[in-house]
């Protein structure tokens, strides 16, 4: 699914255009495949990738951002999104 949370033509978190790679706001076995369903991934430029795998640099915002749109795109609450994906961040 196309991404819910930005456009996919530069990266989320610097603007760049150059080789963008798909990073998943939510992780972990159950989590990624659900993310993918549901459209909660980002385009993200190599740095930027790299230094939130290796750093954990704006994971935490990340996930924050893709609940809240999944709940507002959604029409769903907090709770909702708990029973989708088993916890929350905000």
């Amino acid at each position: 699914m196309k991404s819910i949370i930005h456009d996919e033509e530069t990266c989320f978190l610097c603007g760049c255009t150059r080789d963008l790679q798909t990073h998943h706001a939510w992780h972990g076995t159950a989590n990624r495949k659900l993310a993918e369903e549901d459209g909660l991934t980002v385009k993200l430029c190599p740095r930027c990738h790299t230094l939130l795998h290796d750093k954990g640099i704006n994971d935490r915002m990340l996930m924050e951002v893709a609940e809240r749109v999944w709940i507002r795109k959604n029409g769903k609450t907090v709770e909702d999104f708990i029973k989708r994906y088993g916890r929350n961040v905000l």
